[in-house]
């Protein structure tokens, strides 16, 4: 099982981070060409510039005396590395990272920035050059003035372009870095408030009674209106369904027991005007069991469509020993072939609806005998828990399979199809009464023989 939120959430995330680091490294690949670009354009400048300057303002008096002592520009170390560290007007931050040197065409120095050695940087070569002097990388351009006859040579250190590229590089990822939290956050908190009404329709339908089939009234949005639509055909169609067979059991029910009662009738009129003989004992028999058979699976029926109705039950202080002691007296002469071994509490209560409790016990009861051969023991026992009471009824039968206890439950269900006289319908309906009552009933197969059938019930 996956979840909608968390993989919306993750593949918007995916696309934002993607698209952020595409755009941050295609901006700083283009960001780290222009700086190139531009600060060759600026040793070419510089180049010009003192070309122009050497041009103007040195006279070929003073270039003889250029030859003999060159001029040289004291460059300060100002110890400031960075751009992030403060500088001023006269102390400027990369200013000692920049040279010049002004050569004649016999190679004589004429002017020279004093934070470079006196030797030529270059070959005499034009054009851009990268080079390493003491440990440290410059970008050179060389230039030779045909005008003047003279050598200029302008350099940078790589810092001042890596320094530059690199901060551009921080601010293009640091940015994301500080909003990614933010936006998944954000994220985070649009996807809770945009899945609501679908937590709203699940706790809607988790919250709703096994019997409840009334149709599903919400406002949801546009995107769940075809589930929402779709759920409520689908519980008309269960409850059409359901409420058919309720009125074909309870039709079929009433229909039959005027013609039981009919049969019933012309059996004990027959039994009075046939002699007496096996052949008429047998046949006459085999009506009465049939009639029984027959009158007790339209009286569960009966009974079934009763509890189907029952939305919620009156609820009163039951006394447990009582309701047991009921329903064992109802059900006499028929247990008085069994030993009974019964241990309630006489004060032990619950709360519940004594009249379909005292069924409930009666009909597990029934089936306990039904199972168990003569003279065996059913053992029924009470114990009160912290919020509930549990009720044990054992027999001595042979008990059941896992499957069996799976489906013993369902409607209709018997464990031998061939064996007893039920229609399958005791413990589906014991089952519901016991739902009606907020507790739990069940099955357990005992390690020597028999069942156990226990009733939780709220205290």
């Amino acid at each position: 099982m996956y979840s909608l939120r968390l993989m919306l959430t993750l593949l918007m995330l995916c696309g934002i981070g993607l698209s952020v680091g595409l755009s941050s490294w295609m901006s700083t690949s283009d960001s780290s060409a222009q700086i190139e670009e531009l600060f060759d354009a600026q040793l070419l400048q510089t180049a010009k510039t003192l070309e122009l300057f050497y041009h103007y303002e040195i006279t070929a008096s003073k270039t003889k005396s250029l030859t003999e002592k060159a001029l040289v520009l004291h460059i300060e170390d100002s110890n400031i590395e960075s751009f992030a560290e403060k500088s001023d007007a006269l102390k400027l931050a990369y200013e000692h990272k920049l040279a010049f040197q002004v050569w004649s065409v016999d190679h004589q120095a004429l002017m020279r920035s004093d934070n470079i050695p006196k030797t030529p940087l270059t070959d005499f070569k034009q054009g851009y050059h990268l080079l390493e002097r003491d440990g440290q990388l410059w970008h050179v351009f060389s230039y030779f003035s045909v005008a003047n006859n003279i050598w200029l040579i302008t350099a940078q250190q790589d810092e001042v372009r890596g320094e530059l590229v690199s901060q551009i590089m921080g601010n293009a990822f640091e940015a994301p870095l500080l909003v990614v939290p933010l936006i998944l956050m954000a994220i985070l908190l649009l996807s809770y408030w945009l899945f609501k009404p679908l937590k709203a329709l699940e706790r809607s339908l988790s919250q709703r009674k096994a019997h409840d089939l009334t149709t599903i009234a919400m406002q949801l949005p546009s995107e769940l209106k075809p589930v929402q639509t779709a759920l409520n055909l689908y519980i008309n169609r269960c409850a059409s369904a359901i409420v058919r067979e309720r009125r074909f059991s309870a039709d079929a029910a009433h229909e039959l027991k005027t013609p039981l009662s009919v049969i019933k009738l012309h059996q004990d009129g027959l039994k009075e005007l046939i002699p007496s003989s096996n052949q008429a004992n047998l046949h006459l028999n085999a009506i009465d069991t049939g009639v029984a058979r027959l009158s007790h699976t339209v009286e569960q029926l009966l009974l079934l469509a009763r509890v189907d109705s029952i939305e919620e039950l009156d609820l009163e202080r039951c006394n447990v020993q009582s309701m047991v002691e009921a329903a064992l007296n109802q059900l006499m002469p028929g247990i008085a072939d069994f030993e009974w071994d019964i241990n309630i509490p006489p004060k032990l209560s619950l709360q519940g609806n004594h009249f379909y409790l005292e069924l409930v016990l009666r009909n597990i009861i029934e089936n306990a005998c039904k199972y168990s051969p003569k003279e065996s023991l059913i053992s029924i026992s009470a114990i009160a828990k912290q919020n509930s009471v549990e009720i044990n009824i054992t027999d001595s039968g042979k008990g059941m399979t896992k499957a069996q206890m799976d489906n013993a439950i369902e409607r209709f269900y018997r464990v031998n199809e061939n064996e007893g006289t039920g229609a399958g319908l005791g413990l589906s309906i014991c089952h519901h009464i016991v739902e009606l009552h907020r507790g739990k009933l069940n099955l357990t197969s005992c390690p020597q023989a028999g069942l156990t059938v226990t009733i939780s019930l709220p205290a």
